[in-house]
């Protein structure tokens, strides 16, 4: 066997490249290993200095198409936001300053499958399903109504942002819910209720938060100018 291939390898001359080949070789990958990234930075770069509402159509494509957003979208919707000077750096600081506490953080990671449009519609469901609190005063029931409304417009919004945002009482709408879920969670019962629904409320809000900062009447209609 030893022989047979030793006279294999003697009728064929396997030449090793030379070292000006192989110096060609690594030239031309550098060349378009930095072409590559000229041609990313570049997109970056004009991404950046493009007009605002370019700016909020990338966004609009990269998070809010098909409305599929779920809990784990929520932080990187901010950071791109920020990224592309959508936000304020004081803007970006009072979201960050409002995310989860650790405990919460590790529970949401069992419901992040779920997006934010289902979860609102969900709540809803529940809450229309629930047993009647006696218990329960006028102001209570009026302020569980409002909340269910602000999270039905929030499944609305969240299910189809492009579809909401030429809706003619949109950024009204979109006010009135922020309201509506800000008051349910700075109200002293919002301790009270199970901690999935405080994650999925809070979650909801901060995305609504975002798409209320970075636009001020329409999320992805390029004639549209700050």
């Amino acid at each position: 066997m030893i022989n047979n291939i030793n006279s294999y390898n003697s009728n064929y001359n396997f030449s090793s490249p030379t070292s000006t080949a192989i110096e060609e070789i690594i030239d031309a990958h550098k060349e378009s290993k930095a072409t590559a990234e000229e041609v990313v930075s570049s997109t970056n770069e004009n991404l950046f200095l493009s007009s605002r509402a370019q700016k909020i159509n990338v966004i609009s494509r990269e998070f809010f198409s098909g409305g599929a957003m779920n809990f784990n979208d929520v932080n990187a919707l901010k950071e791109r936001a920020y990224e592309l000077g959508l936000i304020s750096k004081q803007e970006y600081a009072q979201l960050t300053g409002s995310e989860l506490p650790d405990e919460e953080s590790a529970l949401s990671a069992e419901v992040s499958s779920q997006s934010l449009a289902s979860f609102s519609g969900n709540f809803v469901v529940r809450m229309g399903e629930a047993e009647v609190d006696d218990k329960a005063t006028e102001e209570d029931n009026k302020k569980l109504l409002a909340l269910m409304k602000a999270l039905t417009d929030a499944k609305v919004i969240l299910s189809d942002v492009d579809t909401a945002k030429n809706s003619a009482d949109f950024k009204d709408t979109l006010t009135s819910t922020l309201a509506s879920i800000k008051e349910t969670i700075n109200a002293d019962t919002f301790e009270t209720i199970p901690l999935d629904d405080k994650i999925g409320i809070k979650k909801v809000y901060q995305a609504l938060e975002i798409v209320d900062k970075i636009s001020h009447k329409r999320l992805s209609n390029a004639t549209i100018f700050d």
